[in-house]
C-alpha cells in the first residue's frame, strides 16, 4: 500500500520510512514480494507488478453479487429516498436478490425473491436491451406476451421498440404496465467486459411521483452506483 501514484518506484529506505518498518524488516518483505512476483527490483528501486491485481480479483470473484451490491443499494436509498432492488435474470423472469427499502409512502416495498416477467419489468427490459443481439433474439422467441394491465404492451414489435429505446438512453421506465398505479425505473449493470449482469431498479406510486421527478431524483444516483459496481465485476 505504500506504493501509490506519487511513489510508484521507491528505494528500500523510502519503503522503510513510509511503512514505519526498520530497514531490515522492510528488506525482508520486499525480497519476499519480489520472489512471489508482486514486486520487481531494478537496481536500488522497487515497484509493483501487475500481479498484485490478482489479489483484488481473488477477493472480488469470491464475493456474491448481492453482497457486493448491498452497499450501493443502501447508498441509493439514502441519497434518493426511493427503495431500490438488485434484479437478475432467471429464465424468462427477473428475480430480486437484494434490496434496500425506504420508509417513504411514495413507493412500495421491494421483496427479495419476488419474480417479475422479464418483458414487463423495467429491470428485465434493461437486461434484454443490453444482451448480445443473438442471445436477445433467441430469448424473445421464447417470450409469450401476457399483458398485466390495460397499459401493457401486447406485441413483440412494441417490445422490440422499447428495447431499442432502453439501449439508446441507458435506462428503462415502465409506467403502470405491470400494475396500475405503479411506475418503475431501472438501470443495467454491466461487468468489466461490458456484459450485462444485473439491474438496479426502483418502484414508485405513479399518483404520487411523476415520471419526470422519478428520473431527475433517482436516475443519477442509480447510474453512478451501477458504474461503480461495474468496476468490481470481473
Amino acid at each position: 500500500m505504500a506504493f501509490d501514484r506519487a511513489n510508484p518506484r521507491m528505494t528500500l529506505s523510502q519503503v522503510s520510512e513510509k511503512t514505519g518498518m526498520d530497514r531490515a524488516g522492510a528488506r525482508r518483505y520486499l525480497l519476499t514480494l519480489v520472489h512471489l512476483g508482486f514486486v520487481v527490483q531494478d537496481g536500488r528501486l522497487f515497484q509493483l507488478t501487475p500481479k498484485v491485481m490478482e489479489l483484488g480479483y481473488a477477493y472480488l470473484s469470491s464475493v456474491p453479487l448481492a453482497d457486493k451490491a448491498q452497499y450501493y443499494l443502501d447508498r441509493i436509498r439514502d441519497q434518493t429516498g426511493f427503495p431500490v432492488a438488485l434484479g437478475i435474470r432467471d429464465g424468462l423472469d427477473v428475480v430480486h436478490i437484494a434490496s434496500a427499502n425506504s420508509d417513504e409512502f411514495s413507493s412500495p416495498a421491494l421483496t427479495i425473491g419476488r419474480r417479475f416477467p422479464i418483458a414487463y419489468a423495467s429491470a428485465g427490459r434493461c437486461i434484454l436491451a443490453m444482451m448480445d443481439k443473438a442471445d436477445r433474439d433467441t430469448l424473445l422467441k421464447e417470450i409469450k406476451l401476457e399483458p398485466m394491465s390495460e397499459k401493457s404492451i401486447n406485441t413483440m414489435a412494441a417490445l422490440r421498440k422499447q428495447l431499442q429505446l432502453v439501449r439508446k438512453q441507458g435506462y428503462a421506465v415502465v409506467d403502470q404496465e405491470m400494475q396500475i398505479g405503479v411506475r418503475s425505473l431501472a438501470v443495467p449493470i454491466l461487468n468489466a467486459r461490458g456484459q450485462i449482469t444485473a439491474s438496479f431498479n426502483t418502484f414508485t406510486f405513479s399518483g404520487i411521483v411523476p415520471t419526470e421527478k422519478l428520473i431527475s431524483d433517482a436516475l443519477p444516483a442509480i447510474q453512478a452506483a451501477a458504474e461503480e459496481l461495474r468496476a468490481t465485476l470481473i
